[in-house]
């Protein structure tokens, strides 16, 4: 037996573990490649080895491990065997991958036409250095990018500097950037909008703004006013919410003492109700006051001529500007544990908006809310002009329900 160990102690001493490792790639279909490939390289490697050697696409290959997707990024440190999923994609398809995912042709479109990015391949929209590269000279192209990269502070201060208004874009921790931010107004005032509300409040800050750009100070001044009459719009809106509110609580009557001014003719009574329903039946001496009327818009909105109104409720209204006004509906509920409000609220309420308003419709405070509606009226047997039957929505209540 001869056998030489110094030389093979000498080749381990040297080399001790070999820099290639074996792979077999078996596909569904029973083929079989094997190939030798750098040890600790990715699998995006092993894919390109493949498309070179045996013509297999780098496209249509998912390289599996016990049946395991692998992805591009991972590691190979020994030999093994794997799978190949092949995904079934045309010539046409490929081709347009490749487009899609080559620097210089995507490159060369972005700077005729930006918007090309939107349809560039994900991984290329994820390169940090091939977006730094494009938003130096169109900061436009930020917004296509991944959101990694409007992340990145080199990238993102790059395109402010050419398109200001790209800072939009940028992850938010970035808007409080001073210097990407100052970057960013220098080329365009209003991109203030898009910083950190509390640089705004940073005098040292702002002052620094406005002197790189002195179309800052109108800015700064114009967000002010902007935000002093968003605050007095919300305050009014607030406050007629909560008179609403307000209405609809004591605006309630009871039936007893509707009744007591409907014989002295204290009141006048406003049917909420629509035409037809009103037709069908309505408390004796009502006007129709529909709540879906035109009419009740345009006197809400001071739209409509009092002196000269031909609508017989309103000339009632204006001649008799002391007497309380009753306004009613099937049932007067202001529940919302019914599921609705009753049509005579909403009516109640606009008309004393409008009294508000208006001072010759008379005071707010006379106008009420029938509770009960026109169906308790006639349980009691108060006098009633048509149907005498309870009726909601203009269909008959059976006794029982919730009215």
């Amino acid at each position: 037996f001869d056998f030489d160990f110094e030389s093979l102690e000498s080749e381990l001493l040297e080399n001790p573990e070999n820099p290639f490792i074996s792979l077999t790639v078996t596909g569904l279909d029973g083929s079989e490649y094997s190939f030798d490939v750098q040890r600790g390289c990715m699998v995006r490697e092993v894919k390109a080895s493949l498309e070179k050697l045996h013509g297999i696409p780098v496209f249509e290959q998912r390289l599996c491990r016990d049946f395991h997707e692998l992805k591009d990024e991972s590691f190979l440190h020994d030999g093994c065997e794997l799978q190949l999923l092949r995904s079934v994609v045309n010539d046409a398809e490929w081709l347009e991958q490749c487009i899609k995912a080559n620097k210089e042709l995507v490159r060369e479109a972005a700077m005729r036409e930006v918007s090309v990015l939107a349809y560039a391949a994900e991984a290329l929209r994820a390169d940090q250095d091939f977006a730094l590269d494009l938003v130096s000279g169109h900061g436009f192209a930020l917004r296509y990018f991944s959101a990694d990269v409007r992340a990145n502070r080199e990238v993102v201060l790059s395109a402010v500097q050419s398109a200001g208004s790209m800072l939009k874009c940028a992850e938010a921790g970035l808007k409080g950037d001073p210097e990407i931010v100052l970057a960013a107004v220098q080329h365009d005032a209003k991109a203030l909008m898009h910083a950190d509300p509390d640089l705004l409040h940073d005098t040292d800050f702002t002052m620094q703004a406005m002197a790189t750009n002195r179309l800052v100070a109108d800015y700064l001044l114009s967000l002010t006013l902007e935000g002093k009459v968003q605050a007095e719009t919300k305050r009014k809106s607030e406050e007629a919410w909560q008179q609403g509110e307000a209405d609809a609580r004591d605006s309630g009557l009871t039936l007893e003492s509707a009744h007591l001014q409907f014989l002295r003719n204290e009141a006048l009574f406003l049917d909420s109700r629509s035409v037809d329903e009103f037709d069908r039946s309505h408390l004796a001496g009502a006007f129709s006051f529909a709540e879906r009327s035109p009419m009740l818009a345009r006197l809400v909105q001071e739209g409509e001529d009092l002196e000269q109104t031909a609508n017989p409720a309103l000339k009632q209204l204006v001649r008799f500007p002391n007497k309380a006004v009753i306004v009613y509906s099937d049932s007067g509920s202001d529940d919302l544990s019914l599921g609705y409000i009753s049509r005579c609220v909403r009516v109640t309420q606009e008309l004393r908006r409008a009294c508000r308003r208006q001072p010759s419709l008379g005071h707010e405070k006379r106008i009420f809310r029938l509770i009960g509606g026109l169906n308790q009226w006639k349980r009691a047997g108060f006098p009633v002009h048509g149907d005498q039957r309870p009726l909601i929505n203009d269909h008959i209540l059976f006794e029982g329900g919730i009215h």
